[in-house]
């Protein structure tokens, strides 16, 4: 355990116990912070290659990529969690090749916004705003990745679109789960967590407890759903797909792959194989890797 978490746990145990509102409340701009990594090299190059537009927002205009031609086939791309979209560069240039326009935006909060701080509910509004934008009329594709399946799952159950194909690569499933993962790992009170969650509740607009991604997925009209999952992750536990799958079994698959880590299986071959042979529909995805 690093300095800073023993530091946040003396903190938010300390005030917990005689300003637990003021503990739950912190405790959840806290959770909303995303640190700013540096753009890595290798995704450097997407956003030299791709064409940058503008999606007008309340807080912030959307940094968005487009590359493809329009009348083809239309794949939207999420990435994860303090990361950016050039993190599923090698699936944007590789869909561009076989018939596919790629959109792809930077989520609230990440890369080069003014503000590093963003949730779910921010998120889905943004993607949201760039389907609005974009005005599909026809059936289209997502690939996203860890925290970008949620936001995915969670814009989709509130339109009314009709989807191809989805394709999560790595995805939690219960929001609250994950609440009370930061809750622990921070040493907040159970009481202050009411407050946590009350301020989230109110944020949303409903229960963060319903907020489930294997339920969510039954109010998508979509065609076929295949999920990729480290059985080893330690990020996003591979339980989380397993529960996905029993949830949605008719129309999902499960590949479980081994030790490709939960960011670098975004640059692994045989998974960016996996994706486009499923979204095109050249072959039958195996199960297992």
């Amino acid at each position: 355990m690093s300095w800073q978490i023993y530091i946040l746990r003396f903190y938010f145990k300390s005030i917990s116990l005689f300003i637990p509102k003021f503990a739950g409340l912190n405790a959840f701009k806290l959770f909303q912070k995303v640190r700013i990594k540096t753009i890595k090299k290798r995704e450097e190059g997407f956003y030299k290659e791709v064409h940058h537009f503008k999606v007008g927002s309340p807080k912030e205009d959307l940094l968005c990529y487009e590359i493809g031609s329009e009348n083809k086939n239309l794949v939207f791309l999420l990435h994860g969690w303090e990361s950016n979209a050039g993190s599923l560069s090698k699936f944007a240039f590789q869909l561009s090749k076989n018939n596919y326009r790629v959109i792809s935006f930077d989520l609230p909060g990440h890369a080069k916004y003014q503000s590093n701080y963003t949730n779910l509910i921010e998120c889905r509004e943004a993607f949201s705003k760039v389907i609005e934008c974009i005005k599909p009329d026809k059936p289209f594709s997502v690939i996203a990745h860890s925290f970008g399946s949620a936001v995915c799952t969670y814009t989709l159950s509130k339109l009314n679109y009709k989807l191809d194909k989805l394709v999560f690569l790595t995805s939690p499933n219960s929001i609250l789960e994950i609440f009370k993962d930061f809750k622990n790992l921070i040493g907040l009170s159970n009481h202050s967590f009411t407050y946590f969650l009350q301020k989230a509740n109110l944020l949303a607009n409903e229960e963060i407890k319903n907020i489930n991604i294997d339920e969510k997925l039954k109010l998508i009209d979509f065609s076929k759903l295949l999920l990729i999952h480290d059985e080893y992750d330690k990020i996003i536990p591979f339980k989380n797909s397993e529960e996905i799958l029993k949830m949605n079994s008719e129309n999902t698959r499960l590949i479980k792959y081994s030790k490709i880590g939960h960011y670098k299986m975004l640059w692994n071959d045989k998974v960016l194989g996996e994706t486009v042979n499923f979204l095109i529909n050249k072959k039958k995805a195996p199960e297992g890797a």
